[in-house]
């Protein structure tokens, strides 16, 4: 069930929080090092092939550090920040969910999420990542006339979010690198800022800021990187049909499209049918589905009886449940159980 092994990681060391950090937590919910209110911060990130997991985070705040253990590789689930993020991929690749888009970037290619970007993770073993965080406050007051740092494509995404569309624009810039070894004058440049936030030396925060005026000049050379933005719109349905989805899995998809519609307060069909268009299936559908799926779970990794798998996940009719397992898996839950128990 909840403890099979490899559905958690496990929190080795955490340095530096403000709050206690769990021995152990879900896999697609790895605490984020990301402290509140800084207005500029560089996290590093790796994952080994053995399993280990370091996530650091450098700011005008003292360091902080978390190292855990996973069996399987930590997928994070679709979200978003109050701030912009530029990821710089330092492995071979980096596999990331985009708001409905499945994103394939490696090493040298760089990323910037827009703050109401949904995004999702997915590490695999010998990752190795650098991020960017940047404020909104930080690139209001950043001075466009210190060197040629923002190209002004850049600063119309940017501007884009800043004034007025920050909570409805669904865009991403990408970065791809041109070059056929790895690119060390920006990775160069992330070490820098480690080093000077490590440091603190007087004046320091002049210092990072130069650093950010570096990485937005190479990006913005086409000789090092070509250029590609995407805007995503606002894409409202898939808002609603995420939102949905978020319900579904926190009430154990066990609410109605009418209950469903009086949460959300959009009518029932509306939002069967949009919930229908991004996850491809109708929401009494991926109700069964999941359900099915976690009586899968149960079979194999609990030696609990089936009546009592029915009365957990809410089946009052006991022969239907029978039916529907049946045509989900080709198998009795009985035969699924002798075949499958661990």
């Amino acid at each position: 069930m909840e403890d099979k092994k490899g559905r958690y990681i496990e929190i080795e060391e955490a340095i530096g929080y403000g709050q206690p950090v769990p021995s152990r937590t879900y896999s697609e919910l790895l605490p984020d090092t990301h402290i509140n209110e800084n207005p500029v911060e560089l996290q590093e990130v790796s994952y080994t092939a053995a399993g280990k997991g370091l996530r650091k985070a450098y700011s005008y705040r003292p360091e902080t550090s978390l190292s855990f253990n996973s069996d399987t590789p930590p997928r994070a689930k679709l979200h978003k920040h109050d701030y912009f993020e530029l990821l710089f991929v330092v492995s071979a690749h980096l596999e990331m969910q985009i708001e409905s888009r499945l994103c394939q970037f490696y090493r040298g290619d760089v990323c910037i999420l827009n703050c109401s970007t949904r995004h999702a993770e997915h590490y695999e073993p010998d990752t190795e990542l650098f991020y960017l965080v940047l404020s909104p406050d930080y690139l209001l007051n950043f001075p466009r006339g210190e060197g040629p740092a923002l190209s002004p494509e850049l600063w119309r995404f940017f501007s884009k979010a800043l004034h007025g569309s920050l909570l409805q624009n669904k865009d991403y810039v990408a970065f791809q690198w041109r070059g056929d070894n790895m690119p060390m004058i920006l990775r160069r440049v992330m070490t820098e800022i480690r080093g000077i936030f490590t440091e603190k030396t007087p004046g320091y925060p002049l210092f990072v800021r130069g650093q950010v005026c570096r990485i937005f000049s190479i990006l913005s050379d086409p000789q090092y990187y070509e250029t590609k933005f995407v805007d995503l719109g606002t894409d409202e349905s898939f808002s609603l049909a995420f939102s949905a989805k978020q319900v579904l899995d926190k009430t154990n998809y066990r609410m109605s499209k009418l209950q469903l519609a009086e949460q959300l307060n959009y009518s029932a069909e509306h939002i069967n049918r949009v919930f229908q268009h991004h996850y491809g299936c109708t929401i009494p559908t991926y109700n069964r589905r999941i359900c099915l799926k976690r009586a899968a779970e149960l079979l194999r990794e609990t030696p609990l009886p089936v009546h009592e798998i029915c009365r957990q996940l809410g089946f009052v009719n006991r022969t239907n449940f029978y039916i529907l397992f049946e045509q989900e898996y080709g198998l009795t839950p009985a035969e699924y159980r002798r075949k499958n128990y661990l």
